[in-house]
């Protein structure tokens, strides 16, 4: 009986799971290549969510711009998850993993923007903060029902693409 609950826990937690893409957890040794472009993985469709950077090195306080697309199916959860309002914004990892090889990551609140009609983005950032980081994109404020925002998951672009990449931008 214990096993049976077990299995319908798992399969409860499953399916409460939206079909967006999750960063992941890897170790130390498991880092991520550097990239100028990235998509994202786990969805079955290759370009579910795309995103490239102008300059991966750039002066502290220039403007970073970066640039990408949505598939049809990206969008359409992007239209639910934010009501209409379509907006993604960058999300910012460190460039090595915790000691329990986590990665957590932050949302740059100031570095969103809506998507355009075709399923197309351009966010322009100026970065105060030097050093190396990753960077990734999430849908904006969740306005959908309570059990998308509770139980959905806003990732559209994590740390790791389908080859072990990740965009990459250093300021100086």
């Amino acid at each position: 009986m214990k096993k049976i609950t077990m299995i319908l826990a798992s399969a409860t937690m499953v399916a409460a799971t939206s079909p967006f893409v999750t960063a992941s957890s890897a170790s130390a040794a498991d880092l991520p290549t550097p990239a100028s472009s990235v998509c994202s993985v786990d969805t079955g469709d290759r370009t579910y969510a795309c995103m490239q950077v102008q300059d991966q090195r750039v002066p502290s306080g220039d403007t970073v711009t970066f640039t990408g697309s949505l598939s049809v199916t990206a969008q359409k959860n992007l239209k639910k998850w934010t009501k209409g309002d379509n907006i993604v914004c960058l999300t910012r990892y460190k460039t090595k993993p915790e000691a329990d090889g986590s990665w957590p990551w932050q949302t740059l609140e100031g570095a969103c923007t809506t998507m355009r009609k075709n399923g197309q983005f351009t966010i322009n950032a100026e970065f105060g903060r030097k050093g190396s980081f990753y960077y990734g994109l999430e849908m904006g404020p969740c306005r959908g029902s309570k059990g998308l925002c509770g139980n959905g998951d806003q990732g559209l672009i994590g740390l790791y693409d389908e080859n072990d990449k990740a965009l990459l931008v250093k300021t100086t």
